[in-house]
């Protein structure tokens, strides 16, 4: 996306003035409801004691996306588990710097997870451990008792994400997935957009990208992976750790299981899933017909098992809501200008996310320097005006504010059903997508299991289509929690 500062101007206002709402507004009704989140997604303030929380895994996304954003009017950490000591010392430190030293004395470590689930003082856990672990532990969890926030991808395979839900069904403990632009005003408000139908016109086509650069912006020997994130050394604080104990074959598998088919599933379920979620959002969750593509690894000589770059081309049903969109997702590790996030392109207009932080508006017929006044009807629920120049970040004591990734709310919302179990509407056969109700949408997490599953079917399928060098065509059953019948029993899997 080329855009030049007055253009990103005039496209931030057009936003501002689709979604009806002034910064004044915005403010002033976040001041007379608890939480801003409350007035978005409908729970209250939290009554009685916080929800004890456990957090399983505390990498990168166990610190950053569970424990960091952490509301302690919502959630009380109580309990934390991982096996290397690098992780342990950077979460201690973070636990200090966000709860204080008090807080820090009643928080418990365990090495072994299975541990921290025998603990009668956890209510329930966020579990960030790598992919392959994803239903082990989310399925022990559920059946000690405990409610589950598990990070995306939801699994490794499907049968695994269907095995997860049945549990959930089985045990009636709440299972959520980490796909936070559920909890995003951002992405709730340009949803909003789009359903206004005059503003954006008739979607035909998306274009979704995540976009980095791992190569060390050309240095020389970064086809051996010392610039990529996802490559890191392995820390000397982690030397002494058995990690055959814990199933893995080496320590650089367990250190750098994202770039291993047995133990995480590429690009594609690491970032793609993000953006392929946003789109299943725009396009009212209606799943696609069909993927292709190609993945390869093109740059790294590291022997890394999973693709450096990857194109995929989704074509989703013309008797649907999405209308026989098509979306076309790209991600590669050698080149960020583009950033990652998401260009709608409608008939009257295009609607561009970038990176979670702003939204732009143009309209068609126009130019990208054309300030347009859209005298749609508004909106009937409030808005946010998260096209604000605020950035988001996680870190300490980050401000309840109409910016927010998602991840606060995410956890607020699981922990105010959790002291509301009398109006918890549980996912069933019978009513598997009770958030699509929107007099029952607040008593329900907006991404619970079967919504996670939705978009690990598209992840893993779309990295089968690149294995087989075939087009795949989706079936419904795959998305039904209570078939048996899986794509990998037809594809097999990279593992």
């Amino acid at each position: 996306m080329v855009l030049n500062e007055v253009q990103r101007q005039v496209g931030k206002d057009n936003y501002a003035d689709a979604v009806r709402i002034s910064r004044r507004q915005m403010l002033t009704g976040a001041l007379v409801i608890p939480t801003a989140a409350g007035m978005y997604w409908g729970y209250d303030k939290l009554q009685g004691e916080p929800v004890r929380v456990g957090v399983i895994g505390t990498g990168d996304q166990g610190n950053n996306g569970h424990i960091l954003p952490m509301n302690p009017d919502y959630c009380r950490l109580v309990a934390f588990s991982d096996i290397r000591p690098s992780n342990v010392t950077r979460t201690w430190d973070n636990i200090h710097q966000k709860f204080g030293a008090a807080a820090a004395k009643e928080v418990k470590y365990y090495e072994n997870y299975e541990d921290l689930l025998d603990d009668p003082n956890v209510e329930m856990v966020s579990i960030a451990l790598p992919l392959h672990l994803h239903a082990e532990a989310t399925i022990k969890a559920l059946k000690k008792g405990k409610h589950v926030l598990c990070e995306k991808l939801m699994a490794h395979t499907v049968k695994q994400c269907k095995d997860m839900i049945r549990a959930a069904d089985e045990t009636k403990k709440l299972l959520a997935i980490g796909h936070q632009r559920h909890y995003s005003y951002l992405y709730a408000n340009c949803r909003s957009i789009i359903e206004q139908g005059s503003v954006v016109g008739d979607i035909r086509h998306i274009r979704a990208y995540w976009h980095r650069n791992q190569a060390g912006w050309g240095a020389e020997g970064a086809e051996s992976g010392k610039y990529d994130s996802w490559f890191k050394a392995v820390p000397d604080a982690d030397l002494k750790v058995d990690f055959a104990k814990y199933g893995y074959k080496s320590m650089e598998e367990l250190v750098r299981w994202r770039v291993h088919n047995r133990t995480g599933a590429g690009l594609v379920a690491e970032l793609g899933s993000h953006q392929l979620d946003a789109c299943s959002i725009f396009l009212g969750k209606v799943h696609p017909v069909s993927v292709h593509g190609t993945g390869v690894v093109s740059f790294f000589k590291d022997n890394r098992e999973v693709d450096d770059h990857v194109f995929l081309i989704f074509e989703y049903p013309k008797d649907s809501a999405a209308a026989g969109a098509v979306v076309m997702y790209s991600s590669i590790t050698t080149n960020a200008f583009d950033g990652y996030g998401e260009q709608v392109m409608g008939t009257r207009g295009t609607l561009i996310v970038q990176e979670e932080r702003e939204a732009y508006l143009f309209k068609e017929g126009a130019t990208k320097d054309t300030r347009v006044n859209w005298a749609e009807e508004r909106v009937n629920r409030p808005v946010a005006n998260t096209g604000s120049t605020r950035a988001w970040a996680t870190g300490f004591d980050t401000p309840d504010t109409l910016s927010s990734r998602g991840y606060r709310e995410q956890q607020e919302h699981m922990a105010w059903l959790i002291r509301n179990p009398d109006k918890i509407v549980w996912p069933s056969k019978e009513n598997p997508h009770p958030e699509n109700n929107p007099e029952t949408a607040q008593f329900v997490p907006r991404c619970h299991g079967r919504v996670g599953m939705a978009d690990a079917i598209i992840a893993l399928v779309s990295n089968m289509c690149m294995a087989k060098g075939t087009k795949i065509h989706f079936k419904e059953e795959w998305f039904d929690p209570y078939s048996d019948a899986v794509p990998e029993t037809e594809f097999g899997t990279q593992a």
